[in-house]
């Protein structure tokens, strides 16, 4: 009888160790790992502020930079709605671009890089 107690702990317990691996690595890792993407394309985002090109007015500047902050904010928060094949990739171009010379393109390459791969970038980019 004590050799069946035994089991059927070991089961129990081999099945609560593997619901927790399959909770860390369905949700809590994507999730962490997203969080990571989401800080440091905010800060490269932020980093457009100070790379005005010089063809563009300070306020022209400001409002392509708030919306494109603003972007960020909506259309990639969310773990679910960003591919997450593209993140990396995406922030490591964006980390390229921003070490030489921007211009408006490189803005227009971010918004065109979140309508194709995040979920809510289509009809936010609409508005």
């Amino acid at each position: 009888m004590a050799r069946r107690w035994r089991l059927i702990v070991l089961a129990v317990g081999v099945a609560i160790v593997a619901g927790l691996l399959l909770f860390w690595f369905r949700y809590v890792e994507p999730i962490r790992s997203h969080s990571r993407w989401y800080g440091r394309v905010r800060a490269d985002i932020m980093e457009l502020a100070h790379k005005r090109p010089t063809e563009v007015s300070k306020g022209e500047w400001e409002f392509v930079v708030g919306w494109t902050i603003n972007l960020h904010g909506n259309c990639g928060s969310i773990w679910s709605a960003v591919e997450p094949g593209w993140r990396d990739g995406f922030a490591d171009e964006l980390e390229r671009r921003l070490a030489g010379p921007i211009t408006l393109a490189d803005i227009e390459w971010v918004w065109d890089e979140y309508v194709r791969h995040t979920t809510y970038g289509p009809t936010y980019s609409e508005r």
